[in-house]
Protein backbone atom coordinates (compact mmCIF):
# COMPACT_ATOMS: atom_id res chain seq x y z
CA UNK A 1 0.00 0.00 0.00
CA UNK A 2 0.64 3.62 -0.60
CA UNK A 3 -0.03 4.93 2.89
CA UNK A 4 0.14 3.84 6.25
CA UNK A 5 -2.42 4.36 9.31
CA UNK A 6 -1.43 6.67 12.14
CA UNK A 7 -2.81 6.10 15.28
CA UNK A 8 -4.44 9.28 16.54
CA UNK A 9 -5.03 8.53 20.06
CA UNK A 10 -1.01 8.03 20.52
CA UNK A 11 -0.18 10.85 18.13
CA UNK A 12 1.26 14.08 19.27
CA UNK A 13 -0.73 16.10 16.63
CA UNK A 14 -4.40 14.65 18.92
CA UNK A 15 -5.67 17.87 20.45
CA UNK A 16 -4.25 19.82 17.59
CA UNK A 17 -6.06 17.88 15.29
CA UNK A 18 -9.61 17.69 17.14
CA UNK A 19 -9.33 20.90 17.99
CA UNK A 20 -9.04 21.94 14.33
CA UNK A 21 -11.12 19.88 12.78
CA UNK A 22 -14.41 21.01 14.29
CA UNK A 23 -13.77 24.25 12.58
CA UNK A 24 -16.34 25.37 9.54
CA UNK A 25 -12.76 26.35 7.60
CA UNK A 26 -9.79 25.28 8.91
CA UNK A 27 -7.43 25.92 6.06
CA UNK A 28 -4.45 29.22 6.54
CA UNK A 29 -2.25 29.72 4.06
CA UNK A 30 0.86 31.96 3.72
CA UNK A 31 2.47 33.83 0.47
CA UNK A 32 6.22 34.38 -0.32
CA UNK A 33 8.51 34.12 -2.86
CA UNK A 34 10.72 32.13 -4.25
CA UNK A 35 14.30 32.93 -5.13
CA UNK A 36 14.77 30.66 -8.64
CA UNK A 37 17.14 32.47 -10.17
CA UNK A 38 19.66 29.99 -10.22
CA UNK A 39 17.44 27.44 -11.53
CA UNK A 40 15.79 30.03 -14.13
CA UNK A 41 19.12 30.37 -15.89
CA UNK A 42 19.93 26.54 -15.74
CA UNK A 43 16.45 26.01 -17.41
CA UNK A 44 17.14 28.26 -20.29
CA UNK A 45 20.40 27.35 -20.77
CA UNK A 46 19.82 23.92 -21.55
CA UNK A 47 16.45 24.60 -22.99
CA UNK A 48 14.27 22.90 -20.16
CA UNK A 49 10.83 24.15 -19.15
CA UNK A 50 10.90 26.34 -16.37
CA UNK A 51 7.27 25.79 -15.61
CA UNK A 52 7.43 21.65 -15.69
CA UNK A 53 11.71 22.26 -13.26
CA UNK A 54 9.95 24.46 -10.73
CA UNK A 55 6.43 21.82 -10.64
CA UNK A 56 8.72 18.71 -10.08
CA UNK A 57 11.44 20.80 -7.40
CA UNK A 58 8.27 21.48 -5.58
CA UNK A 59 6.60 18.32 -5.73
CA UNK A 60 10.54 16.61 -5.18
CA UNK A 61 10.17 19.20 -1.53
CA UNK A 62 6.68 17.93 -0.40
CA UNK A 63 8.02 14.14 -0.04
CA UNK A 64 10.54 15.33 2.51
CA UNK A 65 7.64 17.17 4.45
CA UNK A 66 5.62 14.16 6.27
CA UNK A 67 2.57 16.48 7.31
CA UNK A 68 2.00 17.50 3.78
CA UNK A 69 1.35 13.65 2.58
CA UNK A 70 -1.00 13.37 6.00
CA UNK A 71 -4.34 12.78 4.95
CA UNK A 72 -7.91 12.52 6.52
CA UNK A 73 -10.09 9.77 5.17
CA UNK A 74 -13.33 8.91 7.03
CA UNK A 75 -12.38 9.07 10.55
CA UNK A 76 -8.65 7.90 10.24
CA UNK A 77 -5.61 9.71 9.27
CA UNK A 78 -2.72 8.41 7.04
CA UNK A 79 0.38 9.39 5.74
CA UNK A 80 1.38 8.64 2.13
CA UNK A 81 4.40 7.86 1.42
CA UNK A 82 4.55 9.23 -2.30
CA UNK A 83 2.69 12.18 -3.24
CA UNK A 84 1.42 13.21 -6.87
CA UNK A 85 -0.26 16.22 -8.11
CA UNK A 86 -2.55 17.68 -10.82
CA UNK A 87 -2.42 21.11 -12.37
CA UNK A 88 -4.66 23.75 -13.71
CA UNK A 89 -3.93 23.89 -17.41
CA UNK A 90 -4.94 26.70 -19.55
CA UNK A 91 -6.49 25.91 -23.03
CA UNK A 92 -6.93 28.10 -26.40
CA UNK A 93 -10.30 28.81 -25.63
CA UNK A 94 -9.17 30.41 -22.28
CA UNK A 95 -11.11 27.88 -20.49
CA UNK A 96 -8.98 25.47 -18.14
CA UNK A 97 -8.80 21.68 -17.17
CA UNK A 98 -6.95 19.81 -14.55
CA UNK A 99 -4.02 17.79 -15.50
CA UNK A 100 -3.00 14.83 -13.47
CA UNK A 101 0.75 13.54 -13.02
CA UNK A 102 3.11 11.35 -11.25
CA UNK A 103 5.30 11.63 -8.89
CA UNK A 104 9.18 10.55 -10.76
CA UNK A 105 12.69 11.24 -8.80
CA UNK A 106 14.12 11.29 -12.49
CA UNK A 107 13.26 14.71 -13.97
CA UNK A 108 13.74 13.39 -17.45
CA UNK A 109 10.98 10.71 -16.55
CA UNK A 110 8.72 13.57 -14.39
CA UNK A 111 8.85 16.07 -17.78
CA UNK A 112 7.96 13.22 -20.04
CA UNK A 113 5.12 12.38 -18.12
CA UNK A 114 3.80 15.43 -17.30
CA UNK A 115 4.06 16.99 -20.94
CA UNK A 116 1.68 14.19 -21.80
CA UNK A 117 -0.55 14.47 -19.19
CA UNK A 118 -1.13 18.24 -20.12
CA UNK A 119 -0.91 17.73 -23.75
CA UNK A 120 -4.21 15.51 -23.01
CA UNK A 121 -6.05 18.16 -21.12
CA UNK A 122 -5.25 20.67 -23.65
CA UNK A 123 -7.10 18.72 -26.24
CA UNK A 124 -10.40 18.10 -23.91
CA UNK A 125 -13.35 20.24 -23.46
CA UNK A 126 -14.40 20.49 -19.42
CA UNK A 127 -13.56 19.26 -16.72
CA UNK A 128 -12.24 15.70 -15.39
CA UNK A 129 -12.46 15.64 -12.26
CA UNK A 130 -11.20 12.83 -9.89
CA UNK A 131 -12.09 13.31 -6.48
CA UNK A 132 -10.91 9.43 -5.88
CA UNK A 133 -7.35 10.87 -5.65
CA UNK A 134 -6.23 11.89 -2.29
CA UNK A 135 -2.96 11.19 -2.20
CA UNK A 136 -1.49 14.60 -4.51
CA UNK A 137 -1.14 18.32 -4.10
CA UNK A 138 -3.77 20.56 -5.85
CA UNK A 139 -1.51 23.16 -7.71
CA UNK A 140 -2.78 26.64 -9.67
CA UNK A 141 -0.52 28.56 -11.79
CA UNK A 142 -1.50 32.20 -12.50
CA UNK A 143 1.44 33.29 -14.67
CA UNK A 144 0.17 36.66 -15.49
CA UNK A 145 -0.19 37.50 -11.87
CA UNK A 146 2.51 39.00 -9.10
CA UNK A 147 -0.01 37.87 -5.92
CA UNK A 148 0.89 38.91 -2.69
CA UNK A 149 -2.04 36.95 -1.40
CA UNK A 150 -4.05 34.78 -2.66
CA UNK A 151 -8.01 32.73 -1.49
CA UNK A 152 -8.84 29.45 -2.66
CA UNK A 153 -12.34 28.36 -3.46
CA UNK A 154 -13.82 26.01 -1.17
CA UNK A 155 -17.25 24.16 -0.22
CA UNK A 156 -17.39 23.84 3.88
CA UNK A 157 -19.93 20.96 3.24
CA UNK A 158 -17.40 18.85 1.85
CA UNK A 159 -14.35 17.50 3.71
CA UNK A 160 -11.24 18.41 1.92
CA UNK A 161 -7.72 18.22 3.00
CA UNK A 162 -5.75 18.36 0.26
CA UNK A 163 -2.53 20.89 0.59
CA UNK A 164 -2.93 23.65 -2.33
CA UNK A 165 -0.06 25.58 -3.88
CA UNK A 166 -0.06 28.39 -6.44
CA UNK A 167 2.46 29.87 -8.52
CA UNK A 168 2.38 33.50 -9.22
CA UNK A 169 3.99 35.64 -12.47
CA UNK A 170 7.61 35.73 -12.20
CA UNK A 171 9.71 39.20 -11.62
CA UNK A 172 13.17 40.11 -12.47
CA UNK A 173 14.64 42.72 -9.89
CA UNK A 174 18.10 43.27 -8.93
CA UNK A 175 19.12 39.92 -10.90
CA UNK A 176 17.23 38.05 -9.10
CA UNK A 177 14.27 35.86 -10.39
CA UNK A 178 11.43 35.69 -7.68
CA UNK A 179 8.32 33.68 -8.20
CA UNK A 180 5.41 33.97 -5.89
CA UNK A 181 4.01 31.10 -4.08
CA UNK A 182 1.09 30.53 -2.39
CA UNK A 183 0.54 27.47 0.07
CA UNK A 184 -3.02 26.71 1.88
CA UNK A 185 -3.30 23.47 4.20
CA UNK A 186 -5.40 21.73 6.54
CA UNK A 187 -4.45 23.42 10.53
CA UNK A 188 -5.79 19.37 11.56
CA UNK A 189 -2.66 18.33 9.98
CA UNK A 190 -0.39 20.78 9.04
CA UNK A 191 1.17 23.84 11.04
CA UNK A 192 3.20 26.98 10.34
CA UNK A 193 6.33 25.26 11.89
CA UNK A 194 5.91 22.91 8.69
CA UNK A 195 4.81 25.13 6.32
CA UNK A 196 8.50 27.21 6.77
CA UNK A 197 10.45 23.59 6.72
CA UNK A 198 8.85 23.31 3.38
CA UNK A 199 9.40 26.17 1.95
CA UNK A 200 13.07 25.95 3.35
CA UNK A 201 13.05 22.94 1.54
CA UNK A 202 11.91 23.98 -1.70
CA UNK A 203 14.22 26.87 -1.72
CA UNK A 204 16.67 24.50 -1.06
CA UNK A 205 15.77 22.10 -4.11
CA UNK A 206 15.53 25.21 -6.34
CA UNK A 207 19.56 25.76 -5.80
CA UNK A 208 20.19 22.11 -6.47
CA UNK A 209 20.61 22.19 -10.16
Amino acid sequence: MNKSIIDITTWKRKDHYYFFKQFEQPFYGITTDLNCTEAYHYCKAYHIPFFLFYLYKSLKAVQQINELKYRMEQDQVFEYQQISGSVTVLRNDETFGFAYFDYHEDFTQFMKQTKIAIAAVKAEKGLHIRPELNSLIHYTVLPGIKFSSMQHVQSTSVKDCIPKIAFGKLTFEHEQVLLPLSIHVHHSLCDGLHLAKYIACYQQELQII
